[in-house]
Order: C-alpha cells, then sequence, then structure tokens
C-alpha cells in the first residue's frame, strides 16, 4: 500500500507531453464530458480525464470543480486495489489515473458473473467507506469495471462524498446515507445481472426503498438539466 505522506510527491505532468503521446480515446469532449485519452509514457498506458475541450462555460465554471474533488477522493484511496491509482495532475482541467483494461458492467451480460465478483465489489467499497470516500454513482453500471482478471474496479470519483472532520453528527449522518447507497447499488447490480444469486435477506433489503432515494434522484436529474441548459450549447 503506498504510504499517504507519498501523496504530496505525485508528479504535475505537462500537458504538451501529455497531447504528444494519446494514442487513443475512450470518449472525446462534448457539452459536459471530459476527453478520456489514453497515453503511452515509458512503455506503460495512462487514462487522463480532461475538460480542456468540453463546452467552455461548463469547463472554466464546473470543470476544475470536479477534477479536484476527483482528485481528492483519489489522493485518499491510494493503495486500495479495485480502484485505479492516481498518476498525476496537469492542471485545473485534467488528472492521470493508471490505465486499467475491462468491460463496463453495461456491458456485460447477464449470467455471466460468479458470486465472488459481487462480495470482491463490496470489499472495494467498504475500503473506501472505510477512508472517508463514498462514491455516490455505483447506481451508472459504466462506473464499475469487470477487470480482464475478473475483479471489480470502481472509477469516475467526480460525484463523491467525503466523511466530515470531527463529530458533527449531521455530516456524519448524511456521509452515512451516502454509504448505505453504495451498498445499495451493488444489490441493484447483482440483481440486474445475476438475480439467481440473490439471497433472501437481499431480495428483502432490495424491496425496502432508501429514505431518500426518491428526492435525491429528482434533485440530481434537475442539477443535471439546469447544468447543460445554461453552461453548454444544448449537444
Amino acid at each position: 500500500m503506498i504510504s499517504p505522506k507519498l501523496t504530496d510527491k505525485l508528479p504535475r505532468l505537462r500537458r504538451k507531453t501529455i497531447e504528444d503521446n494519446t494514442v487513443d480515446y475512450y470518449r472525446t469532449a462534448s457539452g459536459t464530458r471530459p476527453d478520456l485519452r489514453v497515453v503511452e509514457l515509458d512503455g506503460a498506458r495512462i487514462i487522463v480525464k480532461d475538460f480542456r475541450r468540453s463546452d467552455f462555460l461548463f469547463r472554466l465554471i464546473v470543470g476544475p470543480v470536479l477534477i479536484r474533488r476527483e482528485f481528492g477522493a483519489m489522493r485518499k484511496l491510494l493503495g486500495v486495489e479495485g480502484v485505479p491509482q492516481l498518476v498525476g495532475r496537469l492542471d485545473r482541467f485534467a488528472l492521470a489515473m493508471e490505465h486499467v483494461s475491462g468491460t463496463s458492467l453495461e456491458h456485460v451480460a447477464s449470467g455471466t458473473l460468479p458470486n465472488e465478483f459481487y462480495s470482491s465489489l463490496r470489499a472495494v467499497i467498504d475500503e473506501m467507506h472505510a477512508r472517508g470516500v463514498a462514491h455516490c454513482d455505483l447506481r451508472s453500471r459504466g462506473n464499475v469495471i469487470l477487470t480482464e482478471d475478473g475483479s471489480p474496479c470502481v472509477v469516475d470519483f467526480a460525484a463523491c462524498v467525503y466523511r466530515g472532520r470531527g463529530i458533527n453528527p449531521l455530516s456524519r449522518w448524511l456521509f452515512n446515507q451516502f454509504v448505505k447507497a453504495d451498498e445499495h447499488a451493488v444489490l441493484l447490480a447483482k440483481r440486474r445481472l445475476s438475480p439467481e444469486l440473490l439471497t433472501e435477506q437481499e431480495s428483502a433489503e432490495l424491496a425496502k426503498p432508501l429514505p431518500f432515494e426518491r428526492p435525491a434522484k429528482i434533485v440530481g436529474e434537475s442539477i443535471r438539466k439546469i447544468t447543460r441548459t445554461l453552461l453548454t450549447r444544448g449537444r
């Protein structure tokens, strides 16, 4: 495991170096979406998440906030197996992380994942929570990758929430609600892709909606809609 003290020594990568060594794109920037560059440096591949070519107002106002939040989360998660390791930061618009080969759960066929996959995924998010990071967007199937060795990898921490410092009961309570949402998302993925593996207890848990599930969904969708309307060109 990487010592937290080493996070201060993460390199600040040069944009020209990244642009000159880009070999592919998983996705190109559009509207609120960043470029996901595949970059080859010293014989190894990394992924660079880059808002530099997103729509102007979104890039200027929101992009730096998302990069700062994700960078902070990934610093906290250095050494956690099942999370891409942070490589460094280019500037306020972009960060670089370990390249993880695999397939997102969005493209995994139903009935192909063993029970061990979900146990491993739960172990990853338990470690994330222990480090003080709740993902908050694990319902999106694109945010969990089935790696080439069959293990899970959690990606995209732009929407994450940190556990507050001190003993503020309200912030602790809110963080715990996001923790429950992450745990619930694992069961949702299991029901969607491997319903035959659900236990009676897991089915009972899924039958109980989370207290703030519907309001949170409405608020999240409203914020995304307003952001796209005001800060992008409507693509």
